[in-house]
């Protein structure tokens, strides 16, 4: 007879989630750190990571059934780099792993058919899964369950598929043996740390999230520093620089090129254009299904309008122009900044003009920025 735990990794391949491990659940010795970094304001906006900390160190206090965690890690294509030219295409990046239906919808119903399977096998088994939501520190973990070692870039990283795989979780009150945690293979590689644009990745798996391109045109919601919107390049949904440099993602997790549709390099390197042209009704219809709805309609056009900014392709400065008069200021104040780093004298022209017709403060400030350090 096939013991439980094989019976469950038999399920969890059938799924479709190529990684499965198991972890006793017990208090995780993290306390020290997850407050210090909560206390260097690593968190950026992200305020509830700082509410109840206990339940992230330690699930059985807001579930005393549990007693395992079942971590599993379901693929996704790593990107293929097209041979194009986004400045003078004017086309933006988004990570990779929002192509295609939203992830959380996705992964949702494959945890609820395993739930139901786990039932199936032990009637009246207590179970709670989770996809990137609660208080669990889901790479913590994976790391215990065998699935991977923390990469210096504070992701989870396994020989076989690299970084490019979506975490879950189901708690069962189930004592399940595991592998034990995965020993960790990045030597003294550092590409991570030196490659990212903003550096918001130090020694010791520090990740900071006010400097993190994803953390920004993802999490946060007002203007972004203006000091960090020439370093995002084209990023406009995400980032993947920390992963498109690890070796063990270059070894092991890219896609043979024939792999690799024409939608999905249309999905990863959108028109930054047209999607200036996305109404909030236009935004909704073409991101239904998207992890892309989070940011808002308001929180991508920010995006794009910095990238039209980093293009210094003067093509943008039409679109960047009709962006002035957008109804939300955040879009307007940013697309103002972009429109300021053309030399050309149509760019200035349409900022004189805003100053003379716009009423939000934050917005004029931004255009009166952009005037003084228009290279004109």
């Amino acid at each position: 007879m096939h013991s439980l735990e094989t019976r469950i990794h038999t399920q969890a391949a059938a799924l479709g989630f190529t990684l499965c491990g198991f972890t006793r659940l017990s208090p995780l010795p993290r306390e020290e750190f997850l407050t210090s970094w909560l206390a260097a304001g690593n968190a950026g906006e992200m305020h509830y990571l700082a509410r109840h900390p206990e339940d992230r160190l330690d699930p059985t206090l807001r579930f005393p059934a549990a007693k395992s965690v079942i971590c599993l890690g379901y693929p996704y294509a790593p990107p293929r780099i097209p041979e194009i030219d986004w400045q003078r295409e004017l086309r933006g990046r988004v990570a990779a792993y929002a192509a295609g239906s939203d992830y959380h919808e996705v992964l949702t119903a494959k945890l609820l058919t395993f739930t139901a399977f786990l039932r199936e096998i032990v009637p009246g088994v207590w179970t709670r899964p989770y996809v990137d939501t609660g208080p669990l520190l889901e790479r913590e973990w994976a790391s215990r369950s065998g699935l991977g070692w923390f990469g210096k870039n504070t992701m989870l990283l396994h020989k076989q598929a690299g970084s490019w795989f979506f975490l879950a979780e189901i708690l069962v009150s189930l004592e399940l043996e595991g592998e034990g945690v995965a020993r960790a293979h990045c030597g003294t590689c550092t590409r991570c740390l030196t490659d990212c644009p903003t550096k918001a990745l130090e020694e010791g798996y520090v990740l900071k999230a006010p400097l993190c391109i994803s953390y920004l045109t993802i999490e946060h919601r007002g203007p972004i520093a203006r000091e960090l919107r020439p370093k995002m390049g084209n990023w406009i949904f995400g980032c993947d620089v920390c992963q498109d440099v690890c070796p063990w993602n270059e070894k092991f997790g890219r896609s043979r090129e024939d792999s690799v549709q024409q939608d999905l390099v249309e999905e990863l390197f959108p028109s930054l254009p047209e999607l200036l042209e996305l109404d909030d009704a236009g935004f909704r219809a073409r991101f239904r299904h998207s992890a892309i709805l989070r940011p808002k309609r308001r929180g991508l056009l920010r995006n794009v309008t910095i990238a039209l900014g980093n293009s210094g392709n003067p093509a943008a400065i039409a679109p960047l122009r009709l962006a002035l008069s957008d109804p939300e200021p955040l879009v307007r104040g940013h697309a103002a900044w972009a429109l300021g780093r053309f030399t050309e004298r149509e760019a200035r022209t349409a900022l004189e003009h805003q100053l003379s017709r716009e009423a939000d403060m934050w917005v004029r400030e931004e255009v009166l920025c952009a005037l003084d350090e228009s290279p004109l």
